[in-house]
């Protein structure tokens, strides 16, 4: 994921023509100056095109207004009602036969008090209690998750996440921002994460087809609406992967704020064997303290080939000191020491953390997606629609244009004589791919 040759994808690519896609004057409309990329072959079919706007980020206001889709009646009997919905969603995602309130109240609460996670101490965020308490109720005083206070803000489509020896095609995202008691967005987050079971290369590119016919519709249509959901709720409905708690094929909910205290903190929550939404580490990412130590000198020194190469693990712990963050706090920089021998194992070692990527490496305000007004589409950070950056520590300018990468990697999908963005093989780590990208 990074802007050089030697390391797995964050790379500006070198694409077969770019131009502004032609047809779709809403977009236009919506994204003013942000051009809609589109990569043209001179070959016919599913490989002629790959539309970032419609395949990959998907945050058109016809998609995340919704009137049936984006509100929920409570009821599950109609898939399309509410199927991009917060609170379905995370109905959907709940214990069967478990009251979905009770588990996204407990989810909350754990930002309510100190948690001790990978023998480290995560302090309370007790502002989450106004959230809970500024959320709709029900009669008996539950969480009404037909009003949750959450505004969809993009689907996201991450198969360059791939990983078909752990079973998996990649991750569908649904991006929500939170909202306080008013109605008004707030420097808050929360990332669904599902894993898109695949274990063969015929279900790849099934999944590759999938994604990429929605570019063929216009993304106003109903048509449109009607293809993506076919798409979600192969990953997002209850029992979409059976083998797995709540037979749900989340991997992981991770939220990033600074609506409940300063500085921004990212969070990482996975299910456990019971089924419980549970705060867990924050993968690739050592403990703050860790920062301009020996221990991280040591560890990016003797793993540099694996780290360029973008292969590395982050372990919970060294010897019997603990080394993953149980949560992660950016104050918006970068990870360094003094004596790592190799810079750019030192970057992409940066870059792969949670503060590193929404911070200095990237040169991006933390958040990658903005949360939005209504009717406004979400903007998006220059990591994603091209930026350069110079690096923090030696100076060299590196360019990112991730969306130009995920773009030319799913066509590598959908057409065989289209080389994919530079992928290095995971098989050896611990963590899901999908958690290097923040």
């Amino acid at each position: 994921m990074f802007e050089t040759s030697w390391a797995r994808g964050w790379v500006l690519a070198t694409f077969v023509g770019l131009g502004a896609c032609g047809g779709e004057l809403e977009l236009e409309e919506e994204l003013g100056s942000e051009l809609e990329l589109e990569f043209h072959t001179s070959e016919s079919g599913l490989c002629s095109a790959v539309s970032p706007a419609r395949e990959l980020m998907i945050r058109h206001l016809a998609v995340v207004n919704d009137p049936v889709r984006t509100r929920w009646t409570g009821s599950l009997a109609d898939a399309s009602d509410g199927a991009w919905h917060f609170g379905r969603l995370m109905t959907q995602m709940a214990p069967p036969g478990a009251n979905a309130s009770d588990f996204v109240l407990a989810w909350l609460r754990q930002f309510a008090t100190n948690r001790t996670i990978n023998g480290q101490t995560v302090p309370a965020r007790p502002a989450i209690n106004q959230l809970i308490s500024d959320w709709p109720k029900l009669a008996n005083g539950k969480l009404d998750l037909t009003r949750a206070p959450l505004r969809l803000l993009a689907i996201v489509n991450r198969m360059d996440l791939r990983n078909l020896a752990q079973g998996r095609a990649g991750e569908g995202r649904f991006v929500f921002g939170v909202l306080d008691a008013a109605g008004n967005p707030q420097q808050f987050t929360v990332i669904l994460e599902y894993n898109l079971p695949a274990t063969t290369q015929a279900q790849l590119t099934a999944w590759a087809n999938r994604w990429h016919d929605l570019g063929a519709l216009g993304a106003s249509t109903a048509a449109y609406r009607t293809a993506l959901q076919a798409v979600t709720d192969r990953f997002a409905r209850r029992n979409a992967q059976p083998t797995r708690p709540n037979g749900s094929a989340i991997s992981q909910v991770r939220t990033n704020e600074i609506a409940l205290a300063a500085p921004w903190e990212l969070r990482e929550f996975r299910l456990n064997a019971n089924g419980a939404l549970v705060e867990v580490t924050t993968a690739l990412t050592p403990r703050d303290a860790l920062n301009g130590s020996a221990v991280l000198r040591d560890f990016i020194n003797q793993n540099a080939n694996a780290i360029v190469n973008n292969r590395h693990g982050v372990p919970l712990s060294i010897g019997a000191t603990p080394f993953r963050a149980a949560a992660s706090q950016n104050n918006i920089d970068f990870w360094n020491a003094p004596g790592i021998s190799n810079a750019n194992a030192r970057h992409v070692f940066s870059l792969n953390t949670c503060d590193g990527c929404h911070g200095a490496e990237t040169a991006t305000g933390f958040l990658q997606i903005q949360p939005r007004v209504a009717n406004q589409v979400s903007a998006l950070a220059g990591f994603l629609t091209g930026i350069t950056v110079a690096d923090p520590v030696t100076g060299t300018n590196r360019t990112f244009n991730d969306l130009g990468r995920r773009a030319t990697d799913l066509r590598s999908l959908v057409c065989p004589t289209v080389a994919p963005a530079t992928l290095g093989s995971e098989a050896d780590l611990e963590a899901p791919l999908g958690t290097r990208v923040h």
